[in-house]
């Protein structure tokens, strides 16, 4: 009867690992002036997570607005009226919906005063 409970005990682990924690929300950017080169990372909310550089502080601009950009407001920084038509797209998965939200700005940095640290990666 040993025997048996002995050659049994390898088949049950004996610390249950728990799943790794999903994302709620997991989005994907990108930015592409006219003249420029199109830039893309991966953001994750709920945790905050991904490739972005500032990814805590994206997310928490975009849990008010549902992952709407383009319902964030102006912050007030200065920029030139330099003409460099400039795309922001966030494509993904907003808590339980997909999301494809983008807007063109007049440059990048009008794009950075409206969108915060959303589109600074």
């Amino acid at each position: 009867m040993f025997a048996c409970l002995a050659l049994a005990a390898p088949l049950f682990p004996a610390t249950a690992q728990a799943a790794p924690l999903l994302p709620a929300s997991g989005l994907v950017l990108s930015v592409q002036p006219e003249m420029g080169t199109l830039s893309t990372t991966q953001l994750n909310c709920e945790p905050a997570g991904g490739l972005h550089k500032h990814a805590q502080q994206a997310c928490d601009q975009l849990m008010p607005v549902e992952g709407d950009f383009r319902r964030l407001r102006d912050t007030g920084a200065m920029c030139t009226m330099e003409l460099n038509p400039t795309k922001a797209t966030l494509r993904g998965k907003w808590r339980t919906k997909r999301i494809d939200f983008q807007q063109v700005f007049s440059n990048p940095c009008v794009l950075r005063a409206y969108t915060g640290k959303v589109f600074d990666f």
